[in-house]
């Protein structure tokens, strides 16, 4: 019964859009999103197509691509993504990227036809039902890495649960992030699950020069830079209203804003007229300017690596926050809000290490002025983070012994 409710509502949704089709190619268009549509993709030739939602993702599976290319020389990596920054970042990886294509049955279908892989490796949350059943078809395994499920999606995907089964024997294994992940993966699926870790901890970030980055971008030693990064709609509104009181009681301030998603940038300059654009910024500036915008992925490690406090965005508002480790990386204190669903794993554990503070919109101002006027607790707050990290770096192993088994040379 589940398998012709499943052919059935397929083919109400192709027909859906078949009547459709002008809105949705005039919207596609828009957005800038035709990729969506064009299921030719490069030929892995029965080797790897890694499968990851946005960049967040991409950076996360950074270091496993890496590993794999060092063990398996031989084969082919392909990797597909489900947004266009997350695309963009995947460009970096020096592997051929492609924009997933919708989730329809005969787009997936050409699709995996064309990138033709031995085995799929999904990043995270990418749970789409057409993506399985066409694997399924074709005869691809599947492993999930640095899987991880909220309370949230899972209450959304128990709704789901017979035809999940159904779909799941292409799945060899799911590989998790925590063993709250692991539990609820395993209360949705009758396939291996283990708890092999967060890939995040196991970040290759480049090493910086302190002094000589700051100087580069025009920053002096005693400045105090704070870099909010990942900032998301709202939470520049937010930084504004604080900023007045923050240059009274900061009186060497420096702000570095990265946005989310660089599209904004015309919105959040209306904020700060006064502000730098990055891409227009030169090498050797004499002077930095107090305010920088962001305009350009792929950079937000630099200024982190240079900051004397690092604010992570998404989580001031709902959007369930953004990668805290990065900063961690760099043994940067932390400031983060309430909104962090989508790296509770992350931030739980920075908690336990002491090396993020919580905070909210009604305090975040109180909280950056603390920490500016607590310089040790700034650097036990960084040294914390450093040990956090290395604590964890085991996740990346065992992430590839989870695999070896499924890979053919």
């Amino acid at each position: 019964m589940i398998i012709i409710l499943f052919h059935i509502c397929n083919f109400l949704l192709e027909l859906c859009c078949l009547l459709l089709s002008p809105a949705i190619l005039i919207y596609i268009w828009l957005k800038k999103y035709w990729g969506a549509l064009n299921f030719k993709a490069t030929d892995s030739e029965k080797g790897i197509m890694i499968h990851s939602a946005s960049v967040g993702e991409v950076n996360a599976v950074r270091p496993l691509v890496k590993k794999l290319q060092e063990r398996y020389p031989e084969l082919k990596i392909v990797i597909t993504c489900t947004t266009l920054t997350g695309l963009q970042q995947a460009k970096t990886l020096n592997i051929p990227a492609h924009l997933s294509v919708l989730d329809l049955p005969w787009l997936r279908k050409k699709q995996l036809q064309s990138i033709n892989p031995q085995l799929i490796i999904i990043v995270e949350t990418e749970i789409w039902f057409n993506l399985l059943y066409q694997a399924k078809r074709q005869g691809i395994r599947i492993a999930f890495v640095n899987a991880r499920l909220s309370q949230k999606s899972f209450n959304q995907y128990k709704k789901w649960k017979k035809l999940l089964h159904f779909l799941e024997e292409p799945i060899k294994l799911i590989m998790a992030q925590t063993e709250e992940d692991a539990s609820r993966f395993k209360n949705l699926f009758t396939v291996p699950v283990i708890n092999a870790g967060n890939l995040k901890y196991s970040i290759d970030l480049p090493h910086f020069n302190q002094l000589e980055l700051r100087a580069k971008y025009g920053y002096k030693t005693e400045d105090f830079i704070i870099c909010f990064g990942s900032s998301r709609p709202g939470e520049e509104v937010l930084l504004k209203s604080i900023l007045p009181e923050l240059r009274l009681n900061i009186p060497k301030l420096k702000l570095i804003l990265a946005i989310r998603h660089t599209p904004r940038i015309a919105e959040v300059r209306d904020l700060f007229p006064e502000a730098a654009i990055y891409s227009a910024y030169k090498d050797g500036v004499l002077e930095a300017a107090d305010i920088l915008l962001i305009d350009t992925i792929g950079y937000l490690n630099e200024f982190y690596a240079i900051c004397d406090l690092a604010i992570v965005g998404g989580s001031f508002l709902d959007f369930g926050g953004h990668n805290p480790l990065e900063p961690a990386f760099y043994g940067k204190p932390i400031i983060m809000g309430p909104y962090h669903s989508s790296c509770a794993g992350s931030v739980k554990e920075l908690l336990s290490y002491d090396a993020i503070l919580i905070s909210d919109s009604q305090n975040l101002k109180t909280d950056i002025i603390y920490l500016y006027q607590n310089p040790e607790k700034r650097k036990e707050m960084g040294e914390n983070a450093r040990a956090c990290i290395e604590r964890n770096k085991n996740a990346l192993d065992n992430h590839l012994r989870g695999l070896e088994q499924w890979i053919i040379p």
